[in-house]
């Protein structure tokens, strides 16, 4: 379902952040007015994460940052990895996308859309 062999950079405003058994879901608008969806980790999965996530953390209008493995089929959305929110990260990931938080703190700032991005341009990765 999720090609966990890409991983790319989605920005955009928060349309509504679902989070329901078995699998949360972020929904964003990009800048383009395409709607992305995020599958995420089970809620019971996410209370024990730092930062605490909860269904309150996203909200419709938030602006932030996807870090995520998209479906294999093209369709607008994926599995998420790491969710940037006002220089916060938040890891709701369930194993579906493993993005790497500190390829990504490394990467994002020198301006990378996605891993293959980075990795084409000789970036260290850190499995």
């Amino acid at each position: 379902m999720f090609d966990r062999n890409q991983e790319h950079v989605y920005s955009g405003e928060v349309v509504r952040w679902a989070f329901n058994s078995p699998h949360t879901a972020l929904y964003i608008r990009d800048d383009d007015g395409a709607l992305w969806a995020f599958e995420g980790s089970a809620p019971a999965r996410m209370f024990d994460r730092d930062p605490l996530i909860t269904g309150y953390t996203f909200q419709p209008g938030d602006r932030l940052t996807v870090v995520g493995c998209p479906l294999r089929d093209g369709r607008t959305g994926g599995a998420v990895g790491l969710v940037i929110k006002d220089d916060i990260w938040y890891n709701p990931q369930d194993g579906g996308c493993n993005a790497n938080e500190e390829n990504w703190r490394n990467w994002l700032p020198k301006g990378y859309m996605s891993k293959a991005d980075a990795v084409s341009a000789g970036e260290a990765v850190v499995d």
